[in-house]
């Protein structure tokens, strides 16, 4: 069965859908941990009836092995998240993108190690183009670095390794999952690993206000349940670093948005390295072929 949408094309949409992320998570007002979990259990409690339409089988005949990749995929995600929505307590949209660039290069290093996939010429001059690009974003800010930037910019670093295995780990799984049931398992281990991690550090997960409700639940359906789910649909069809390297566009697209949204003024670093970040990306999915599988 031929699919209906082009992979490639689907990244680039979950990629606008996640670009929203950051403007939702400051305009919450919530902790990390409550941001986190919120997201994740709304995007779950989206995807339930959509799985209940199409049949608990696949659900019900996981093995005890793919649940437990399910449950190490989803706690890469728990951690990604958390360090990222902290990361944007520390330093600004601009300079946390910067460093979320870095995972492609994580990305293509751990297929290689992992999944032995090739690194091809065009895909490794187009991570140089995102990582140069993700350094010109972040460069103005980084160039007068206080304690408590320096901290930001730690967690976003974390948060490209830890988002950049979550993507590895499901480019095997998908390979025999179908992409609802995956979500829904991954989801919702993440979401336990959050409440596990927040409970151990006697952190509350309650959400205080209504303001934070609206703006979760726009998070939880639109960056996490369709950005998200997209990128973990694509692993399907193509290589787990073109859909880092494509997720690219995201954080530019943070940083317009919180210009719009929050008035953080975009250096003219920001506007540059965004277009070279982007650049990069097509030049490395141009010649990326999909395979040849049927969709689910």
């Amino acid at each position: 069965m031929k699919k209906a949408i082009n992979p490639i094309t689907g990244i680039w949409f979950g990629a606008l859908c996640t670009s929203f992320a950051a403007t939702f998570i400051i305009a919450s007002g919530e902790a990390p941990f409550v941001v986190a979990f919120y997201r994740l259990l709304f995007a779950v409690i989206c995807l339930l009836p959509v799985n209940a339409l199409q049949g608990w089988n696949q659900l019900r005949s996981m093995s005890r092995e793919q649940l437990l990749s399910c449950f190490t995929a989803g706690l890469f995600f728990a951690l990604h998240l958390v360090a990222y929505i902290a990361s944007l307590q520390y330093t600004s949209v601009a300079s946390a993108g910067a460093l979320l660039s870095l995972q492609p290069v994580f990305t293509a290093l751990g297929a290689f190690i992992f999944l032995r996939e090739r690194i091809h010429f065009r895909v490794k001059l187009g991570i140089a183009l995102a990582v140069l690009g993700g350094a010109v974003v972040g460069g103005g800010d980084l160039l007068i670095v206080t304690g408590s930037a320096l901290f930001g910019d730690f967690l976003a670093a974390l948060s490209a390794l830890m988002i950049s295995l979550y993507f590895v780990a499901g480019r095997s799984l998908r390979q025999y999952l179908d992409i609802v049931p995956y979500l829904i398992v991954v989801y919702g281990a993440a979401a336990i690993s959050t409440a596990v991690i927040s409970t151990f550090l006697g952190t509350s997960l309650v959400i205080s206000t209504a303001r934070g409700w609206i703006f979760l639940l726009a998070l939880g359906l639109i960056s996490t349940a369709v950005g998200h789910g997209i990128f973990n649909w694509a692993l399907k069809y193509v290589k787990a670093s073109t859909v880092a390297l494509v997720t690219l566009a995201s954080p530019a697209l943070e940083t317009v948005w919180a210009y719009i949204f929050l008035n953080q003024v975009p250096a003219i670093t920001s506007i540059i390295g965004g277009i070279v970040m982007i650049i990069g990306a097509v030049l490395a999915v141009s010649g990326e072929k999909e395979r040849g599988q049927r969709d689910v």
